[in-house]
């Protein structure tokens, strides 16, 4: 007989049921935390600038909280990337709700 387990994917959504906060997203904002700056976090996850950028202002949007704080460099580059106060909690008590489920799921593993 097979051994089987149980898989569960955990996302937050707004009062409007929109998805604003999944695991791609704490992955992006722990690595900007990580290199402070969204480039270097995007070309870490082999995602382009442009599509990090436009998940991070699609979930600021949706939340109505910035998740990153981004100052853009000049004509020779040297922007910078900072995760909010709030978008590193956000991202930490995810982690904590997906540690927690993954531990009560292994509780029933078949």
């Amino acid at each position: 007989m097979a051994v089987l387990d149980y898989k569960a994917k955990l996302w937050l959504v707004n009062c409007e049921g929109e998805p604003v906060f999944g695991d791609g997203i704490a992955e992006l904002v722990e690595c900007v935390d990580m290199f402070h700056s969204l480039v270097d976090a995007a070309r870490y996850l082999n995602m382009s600038y442009r599509y990090a950028l436009h998940r991070i202002s699609l979930a600021e949007k949706r939340l109505g909280e910035s998740l990153i704080t981004r100052v853009r460099g000049g004509a020779k580059g040297g922007g910078s990337s900072e995760v909010t106060i709030y978008g590193r909690n956000l991202a930490m008590k995810y982690r904590k709700a997906q540690n927690e489920l993954e531990g009560f799921l292994e509780k029933y593993t078949l």
